[in-house]
């Protein structure tokens, strides 16, 4: 490459005007690149001291445990972000020890933002949340090529 071709070479995006019924970052093919590494579930705030959490990225789950000294309020719930890229309100299953829950949208400062708010009363408790898999090469007619988890999990790279 060179100069006298870069323009050659430079493909011009194609962009369309059309409204889509779903949201790009909803599908398989979301535009982004290796959004299922960086688009993580996350507490918010909690009723208690988290004792341990984490994401499962292989399987979409997310899961926390907590001790909780006394029982959260109907206004202070413990709430985890729960990005609708892997978990879908309608297709998420969750299971808790204890309490009741709720997934809401909230609109911050222009962006809808989903969060399960999760009340529970004092106590050890733990949180379960089981999300969608999503394959990424798979709408892009790329299956025989590994999505990110996959080269990770490869010599191909390294974790830092």
């Amino acid at each position: 490459m060179n100069p006298g071709n870069l323009q050659a070479r430079l493909k011009t995006p194609s962009i369309s005007s059309q409204i889509t019924e779903t949201a790009p970052e909803l599908t398989n093919a979301p535009g982004f690149r290796a959004a299922e590494a960086y688009v993580r579930p996350s507490t918010v705030a909690t009723v208690g001291k988290v004792l341990s959490h984490g994401f499962d990225l292989r399987n979409c789950v997310f899961t926390m445990a907590l001790y909780a000294d006394k029982a959260g309020s109907e206004d202070r719930p413990t709430e985890i972000s729960l990005p609708e890229f892997h978990f879908p309100k309608d297709k998420c299953e969750i299971e808790v020890s204890s309490g009741k829950w709720e997934i809401s949208t909230d609109d911050e400062e222009g962006n809808l933002i989903q969060r399960l708010k999760w009340w529970h009363v004092e106590g050890d408790h733990q949180i379960k949340i089981t999300g969608v898999q999503r394959q990424q090469n798979a709408a892009l007619g790329k299956e025989d090529e590994d999505g990110y988890l996959d080269q990770c999990q490869q010599s191909k790279c390294c974790v830092m």
